[in-house]
């Protein structure tokens, strides 16, 4: 009797573990699809509003030639819960919504932009994270990149940057230097490593190579 009960209890508990490892693996995918395709459609809503709606151009009022030019005020910040870029890597069929963070439920949705670091297309060390495992893997892959592979990020303003790989290396977790601010424009994508495994990080570094031309005022 004993030894029955103890039978069904392991086989109890060894289907638990399965449907766990099931929704590790498969379940947290869908979540993530259905919180990609949500920011998808408010990301690329707000590029179209973005291209329609010229910034900072003059306007003259109607019927009145000697009237004073009025300037648009510049365009708002963009909703961070929306996705601060989208980033796309041919290399590795990626295209993915960044969201605004790095924290557990930021990096369910997506890849996350660290905090504090510069957004895509400004000046110095653009960080972004990403996890290689569960959660739609967006970074499953990036061990792949080799030096010269593009990677491209459009802004929610529709402006698109091109950032070309040139090196990968892996660090510590506690290895926080590839955060820091640098004197180049460059982008760094990290991730566990290796795979189903957070021991070690993967660090790959692009430089901005081409990036649309300032306009006039900015």
């Amino acid at each position: 009797m004993i030894l029955r009960w103890f039978g069904r209890a392991l086989v109890a508990a060894g289907t638990l573990v399965l449907l766990f490892l099931a929704y590790q693996l498969y379940g947290t995918d869908v979540l993530n699809h259905r919180s990609q395709a949500e920011l998808r459609r408010h990301f690329e809503a707000g590029v179209h509003h973005a291209e329609m709606t010229p910034a900072g151009s003059a306007a003259l009022e109607l019927g009145s030639p000697t009237a004073t030019p009025t300037v648009a005020p510049p365009p708002p910040r963009p909703d961070l819960r929306s996705g601060v870029a989208l980033l796309e890597i041919p290399k590795i069929n990626l295209s993915a919504v960044v969201v605004e963070g790095v924290a557990v439920p930021d990096l369910k949705k997506g890849p996350g932009h660290y905090p504090g670091t510069p957004l895509p297309g400004q000046p110095g060390n653009v960080v972004i994270s990403g996890h290689r495992t569960t959660y739609g893997r967006p970074f499953y892959s990036l061990n792949d990149l080799t030096a010269g592979d593009p990677i491209y990020v459009t802004n929610p303003d529709g402006s698109r940057f091109t950032y070309v790989v040139s090196r990968a290396s892996i660090v510590q977790p506690t290895d926080v230097a590839v955060t820091s601010a640098t004197t180049d424009d460059r982008l760094t994508l990290t991730t566990c490593n290796p795979r189903y495994s957070a021991a070690q990080r993967l660090i790959v570094v692009a430089e901005l190579r081409d990036a649309p031309p300032k306009q006039a005022g900015a």
